[in-house]
């Protein structure tokens, strides 16, 4: 912010209207589980990626869970674990550490 202008925006927010054509992404972690919970998180990868502003998802089996990088303007968690839920598996209570 310039001093000698204190109401100007500041070009480093990005929720300054001239930066609105750059995405806010931000990650998640979504853990799954189920009876087969490797097939389930393979399987969460593709209807996720449906999503309009998801812009990765990424596998982790160790942990059984989703990583999911998305963009904040275009989509919201809530929406990434009803497509979890409509492909037929539920979100786990925690991904583990």
């Amino acid at each position: 912010m310039d001093p000698a202008r204190p109401n100007d925006p500041d070009p480093a927010d990005p929720f300054n209207p001239e930066r609105a054509d750059h995405a806010i992404l931000e990650t998640i972690e979504i853990a799954t589980e189920g009876e087969n919970r490797h097939d389930a998180v393979r399987k969460l990868r593709q209807p996720l990626m449906k999503i309009k502003g998801v812009h990765s998802v990424k596998v982790d089996l160790k942990h059984e869970r989703v990583i999911v990088t998305f963009d904040a303007r275009k989509t919201h968690p809530p929406d990434l674990h009803d497509a979890i839920l409509k492909s037929g598996y539920k979100p786990g209570p925690a991904a583990a550490s």
